[in-house]
């Protein structure tokens, strides 16, 4: 775990001395958040093969398709863009931990120039960052998290109302993974105008999809499978605490902001908070809803501190005394279930790939 700790320690530490100073024009308060994904981009990188459920798996495929002559490449068990991307890879170097450090690399890359510029708080978004389950997918899922890094690029055509290249982004995700078909939701639902005047009709519309989310997820599971080409059979997972959370994360974000200071952008990523809470209704049935919330999740963490810097004169004190108590909780909880947790994607203990590890 003290891989992990030192992640967030450091940027908790540095972030208090480092608001408003400049060092040869540089903010410095902007340097958490880079310590921290320059941190998280090591670590990907440099992990053992042992560390995510799915690492090995992807090494089996990477190694296989050094092999494999351009022309024989198919549409297989595999989405066929992403074999491409492997068998470029391979020409350049057969070794696995290039692959996943090339990959680590790449996905932090695409992640981080937008939290950097819409980071209003490095704490916050860093803790809430490290509690969501996209979190240990980058450890893990390679294939998944390129396909999410892939969206933040669809992200900003969004914001610029760009359809005509956010289409193609969308497109190109699928071809790392299938459930980046959920990406096409994000055009039309971030410039949506949902305020609090909606809040009539958005409470029974988000209560009914939770009361009837079983004949609602058994529509639409066919076209799922079709889709996705995964198993989509309902089973129970078990799976409440973040949709809790989540709900938990709605409300404060409708409750505490004065509309009248949002920015369109702010407002966006809280419609797409809501589309991500509603797909959270359905992680219960079947984790491949958590899969196509990834998407949507990971934005959440630039969400929350805007909803606070434009929180109400009414709520001020509350999201400030709120603030600081979800940084030391989160960061609590993170720890904890380091060492507790059965669904950490067996991320936690941390190994560098030049350990001896005994799998």
């Amino acid at each position: 775990m003290v891989p992990f700790i030192i992640l967030l320690t450091v940027p908790l530490v540095i972030y208090p001395f480092s608001k408003n100073v400049k060092i040869n024009g540089y903010r410095l308060e902007q340097f958490p958040l880079l310590f921290f994904f320059l941190m998280l981009t090591f670590l990907t990188a440099f992990r053992h093969q042992s560390i995510g459920n799915d690492t090995s798996v992807y090494i089996y495929f990477y190694r296989n398709i050094s092999g494999v002559p351009w022309d024989q490449i198919r549409w297989g068990s595999l989405e066929i863009g992403f074999q491409f991307y492997m068998k470029l890879l391979s020409m350049i170097s057969p070794e696995p931990q290039f692959f996943i450090a090339v990959s680590s690399i790449v996905v932090c890359a695409l992640i981080y120039p937008t939290y950097k510029r819409l980071c209003v708080d490095p704490s916050l978004t860093i803790v809430i960052f490290c509690i969501l389950s996209t979190f240990v997918m980058m450890f893990s899922g390679i294939r998944q998290m390129m396909a999410v890094s892939i969206g933040f690029l669809a992200y900003e055509f969004t914001r610029r109302g760009k359809w005509y290249f956010f289409i193609p982004t969308v497109v190109f995700a699928t071809l790392f993974h299938t459930s980046a078909f959920m990406l096409a939701f994000m055009y039309p639902v971030f410039h949506l105008r949902l305020t609090k005047k909606w809040l009539l009709a958005i409470v029974p519309v988000l209560f009914a999809i939770f009361i009837f989310n079983k004949p609602i997820f058994s529509f639409l599971a066919p076209f799922l499978g079709e889709v996705t080409r995964f198993e989509v059979v309902m089973r129970s997972t078990g799976a409440y605490s973040m949709l809790f959370l989540f709900l938990a994360f709605t409300v404060f974000s409708f409750l505490i902001p004065d509309e009248s200071a949002f920015d369109e952008e702010t407002l966006g990523l809280r419609n797409l908070l809501l589309l991500s809470l509603v797909l959270q209704f359905f992680v219960p049935l079947n984790f491949l809803a958590m899969r196509m919330n990834y998407y949507y999740i990971i934005f959440i963490p630039l969400l929350l501190p805007r909803i606070i810097k434009y929180s109400s004169v009414k709520w001020q004190q509350f999201a400030l005394v709120g603030r600081y108590i979800m940084v030391i909780f989160f960061f609590i909880y993170f720890i904890y279930s380091g060492f507790t947790s059965p669904y950490n994607l067996h991320v936690f203990p941390y190994h560098f790939f030049w350990e001896n590890v005994v799998v």
